[in-house]
């Protein structure tokens, strides 16, 4: 009896502390979320332009079906930014308002960035994307053979067979210069598939390439990408350093409660400067509109150096959505590149159209919905293509 008895007890402990684990969670949960339910309601505003009452119409309607907290959403066409704006707030706690130099975390679309600085490496003839990793970087930590089949392009376009990175330790928050060099100078690398044969799409692939970028260019990733590309660009409050962003221009990431619904302000910044390489750049839709005018015009230009072109055509047959850096898709019998980004707290996409000189990108900072990025911007694209056919 006695054994049965505390065979009971065991059980009962056990239950008792399921139950004390779910209550804990919940108290967690419920704390992170704001005393008051956000909900957003936002009114279209009356404009006599009809391009940007419909633009503004669908931008509205998704935020407030999907409880957007904060977006900003920048279009350009022509060479020119023919709309800039911010919606909502950028902290549901303060209801500080998003404008268009709101800085948002970008995440993937740092890729392009990465992509770019290699690309600059490249026309300097730094390097070229034939060139092996274990070349470039002699003391890489591995034990699998294949890593010396490892190309830049490769890295480029994901076909690596680098794994993806299972957990970015955001709380990490490293600032010191040398994160990126001891991250990936610690790394055993092990590959899930031979280079060159499959496409997996690896973040870790891209903060090796920044690393790349540090070794051949004797300069920091992030201080030879702001230099080279982002105040080329006049990109100049942007940075892959969340630290230097100036506090009045920051936004807030928020998530939803899966278990109450309630949408909640994330007490951690997706920043570490290790992962700077794969998603780390921090900008706003009024400057990344201006980096795509500048792009447009470089891949239309006779002139331009082919690296650059090759960027956006497809680079690996049996996957023909990615170039180099670029993803490629259609939106209806147009060609499209660009980027979608997702991040802890924060959603971003985007894309450009070529041949009709067309950008448009979006930023938020909510990490739920997501669909919500297609949703405005694809249709936004097709009203833009009609702007001159009228």
């Amino acid at each position: 009896m006695k054994r049965t008895s505390f065979i009971l007890n065991n059980e009962m402990i056990n239950k008792l502390m399921k139950i004390a684990l779910l209550i804990a969670i919940t108290t967690i949960t419920l704390s992170s979320c704001s005393s008051k339910t956000f909900k957003q309601n936002l009114n279209v505003k009356k404009s006599s332009n009809q391009f940007i009452a419909k633009v503004d119409s669908i931008v509205i309607h998704n935020m407030n079906k999907y409880n957007i907290p904060g977006l900003s959403l920048g279009l350009v066409k022509n060479n020119t930014t023919i709309y800039s704006e911010g919606f909502g707030i950028a902290n549901i706690v303060n209801g500080k308002s998003i404008n268009e130099n709101s800085i948002f975390h970008t995440a993937s679309i740092s890729k392009l960035f990465t992509a770019l600085a290699i690309m600059e490496l490249v026309a300097k003839e730094k390097l070229t994307i034939e060139d092996k990793l274990v070349e470039i970087l002699p003391d890489l930590q591995f034990e699998d053979k294949r890593v010396n089949n490892i190309t830049i392009k490769t890295l480029l376009n994901h076909t690596s067979g680098i794994p993806d990175i299972n957990n970015y330790n955001w709380a990490n928050n490293n600032q010191t210069s040398y994160s990126l060099k001891e991250y990936v100078l610690g790394l055993n690398l092990k590959l899930d598939s031979d280079p060159s044969t499959e496409y997996l799409y690896s973040n870790l692939a891209y903060d090796i390439l920044g690393y790349i970028i540090e070794k051949v260019s004797s300069d920091s990733f992030e201080g030879f990408v702001k230099e080279n590309i982002l105040n080329t660009n006049e990109m100049h409050t942007s940075d892959f350093r969340y630290f230097e962003i100036d506090d009045s221009l920051k936004t807030t990431p928020h998530s939803k409660s899966w278990l109450t619904k309630k949408v909640h302000t994330r007490k951690i910044y997706p920043y570490t400067r290790e992962h700077a390489p794969s998603s780390t750049l921090n900008s706003s839709s009024k400057e990344l509109s201006k980096w795509m005018i500048s792009f447009l015009r470089t891949i239309s230009d006779p002139k331009v150096n082919s690296k650059y072109l090759e960027m956006i055509f497809p680079s690996f047959d049996s996957y023909p959505y990615i170039g180099l850096g670029f993803q490629l898709d259609h939106i209806d019998e147009n060609k499209t590149i660009g980027h979608y980004g997702g991040d802890k707290g924060y959603r971003s996409y985007l894309i450009m159209i070529p041949k009709e000189n067309i950008g448009l990108v979006i930023l938020a900072n909510c990490d739920y919905n997501e669909d919500f990025r297609q949703e405005i911007l694809h249709p936004i694209s097709k009203l833009m293509l009609t702007l001159d056919k009228k």
